[in-house]
């Protein structure tokens, strides 16, 4: 969604640096390694001379260790991987042309785009891609969506396949990982194949770029300016030396602007929720807990709280995604009525076990953006008769109160993955299953919203119908740039500089059945091509990779 803002109008809009600062800054600002390409450089219409990036060097310009938000805007220039995630949640191939799946859905096999070669002229290769996947599987940004690759071969064809411990429709989406040569994966500032290389304080254009995609930005050099922190780089940017900052702007660690400038909606998997204790408080009552969505009025919360830089959901999905079911989050919308109801026929404000009782809201104090919120849902609760106080603590005594399940309810944030795999919070053993509510059904279902993502709904109804969690908004980044210096741009998840008008589909790479003999209906036995259609139309067949529904 683009947004315009007039001159110097005064907004409080902020730059996320990261969740933390580096401990110390470096005594002086270096550049990362030089790269220069091998080849003569080629050229590219210019939309501008003078484009300027600035970024934070004390966190480096490595994809898989660089948790920085500003940084990682650079990075959609000087990296790229099989697949990118579009704004709508859809996976668009980038060096993959083609791929594969096997009939159970555990086993893709990939073909990458032919000719493709690094910055530095070596050819891309199989066993990059493997070096890099290796790396990301232990990076804190991938590997969770990693997690389930139980093995992956460099085939003697060139081809590079990866085995799942469980069955996947659109792993595909778990793929938009940073590829870079091997032999640099641990390098501050790997070889990637680009469409721009770092040379000095420069981002030059890359003349090996195979052009995957049509480019956005066609300046033949960036200039890059090291900054020592957020509030210089803001500086660079009010004044012209920048030209875009990626940002979090709902950040504890942001800053503010005044001048004038264009802005982007750069979605992400952040969801905020409440989370609920069902072992003890308030929250036992399961129809008191499926209530509290009809509470939230999520989009004051996100116009309020966030400043509009997050999306109102009512489900455990962003309302981007093909995913969302429209028909299903009206059904457990705001409708305040309902919820003051629902205290009423509970009786926890009369019943003798509640007498006394202070429900505790738990949220991190280092967020001031959830505290807000918290305080914000607790004046709700409280308006509809529940004793809710908020109890907003550092993050050690945040985690050791959740692990204790020493909470009513409580307001967390957590990155999904980008088809909103929900496992670890009903797992047995999930990293998320606070309160008590690991849950062997919704488990089930959330392998089977992996495997076919038709089971997606499903799933999301009996989260809505158990309450476990209650989700509230899905975070979105914020894309400045200066007036006039980019004519079009549609950011996907972590890829700024994406070309929506040029993307491939993930069916124009979808080669599963591509040379599958069709299957010719018996004039024998038409009742059973009937019946085969029907298993089909209902994901009882084989799955296929495709688009999600």
């Amino acid at each position: 969604m683009k947004r315009t803002f007039l001159l110097c109008l005064v907004l409080l809009l902020l730059l996320s640096a990261c969740s933390s600062q580096p401990q110390g800054t470096p005594s002086e600002l270096t550049e990362p390694t030089e790269v220069v390409p091998t080849q003569e450089e080629t050229s590219l219409p210019t939309l501008s001379d003078d484009f300027g990036l600035s970024y934070l060097p004390a966190y480096g310009l490595n994809p898989y260790s660089c948790m920085v938000t500003a940084n990682r805007a650079l990075f959609s220039l000087l990296y790229e991987s099989l697949f990118v995630v579009s704004n709508q949640f859809r996976a668009e191939p980038v060096l993959c042309e083609s791929f594969k799946v096997s009939g159970e859905g555990t086993i893709y096999t990939f073909t990458l785009v032919s000719g493709v070669t690094f910055s530095d002229g070596a050819p891309l290769t199989a066993a990059d891609v493997a070096a890099s996947i290796e790396a990301a599987r232990t990076s804190p940004i991938y590997e969770g969506r990693l997690s389930d690759i139980s093995y992956y071969t460099v085939n003697d064809d060139g081809t590079f396949t990866i085995v799942l411990d469980t069955a996947y429709e659109n792993f595909a989406l778990m793929l938009d990982v940073p590829i870079v040569k091997a032999s640099t994966v641990d390098s501050t500032t790997p070889i990637g194949s680009g469409a721009y290389y770092l040379r000095g304080s420069k981002l030059q254009k890359n003349p090996h770029w195979k052009l995957t995609t049509s480019p956005i930005l066609t300046a033949e050099s960036v200039t890059v300016t090291a900054c020592a922190d957020p509030q210089i780089l803001r500086d660079d940017f009010e004044f012209g030396a920048t030209d875009l900052v990626y940002c979090d702007p709902n950040s504890a660690a942001a800053v503010g602007y005044r001048c004038d400038y264009e802005v982007w909606e750069a979605p992400t998997t952040v969801m905020h929720y409440l989370g609920f204790n069902l072992y003890s408080g308030y929250f036992v009552n399961d129809k008191l807990r499926t209530a509290v969505t009809y509470a939230l009025n999520r989009e004051d919360i996100s116009n309020k709280i966030y400043g509009g830089f997050a999306r109102a959901s009512v489900l455990p999905c962003s309302p981007c995604s093909d995913l969302y079911d429209n028909q299903l989050a009206e059904e457990y919308d705001y409708a305040p009525a309902v919820f003051t109801a629902a205290v009423k026929e509970a009786g926890v404000t009369t019943s003798e076990n509640y007498v006394g009782h202070e429900g505790k809201l738990l949220v991190c104090s280092e967020d001031p953006k959830r505290v807000a919120a918290a305080e914000y849902i607790a004046e709700v609760l409280k308006k509809a008769g529940l004793n809710i106080t908020v109890s907003a603590v550092d993050y050690d005594s945040y985690k050791t109160a959740l692990q204790n399940s020493d909470f009513d309810l409580y307001y967390g944030e957590v990155r999904l993955t980008a088809n909103f795999d929900l496992s670890e919070f009903f797992e047995e053993y999930g990293d998320l299953q606070y309160g008590a509510i690991a849950s062997a059904s919704l488990a089930a279902l959330c392998n089977a919203a992996l495997e076919n993502s038709g089971s997606y709904p499903e799933l999301c109804a009996q989260v809505m119908q158990l309450a476990p969690i209650c989700p509230v908004v899905f975070k979105s980044y914020a894309l400045y740039v200066s007036r006039g210096a980019l004519t079009s741009i549609t950011p996907g998840v972590d890829y700024v500089f994406r070309n929506a008008a040029t993307a491939r589909t993930l069916a124009d790479a979808d080669k599963t059945y591509a040379d599958a003999a069709p299957v010719e209906p018996s004039s024998e036995s038409p009742d059973t091509t009937d019946k085969t259609n029907d298993s089909t139309a209902t994901g009882e067949s084989p799955v296929e990779s495709s688009e999600t529904p």
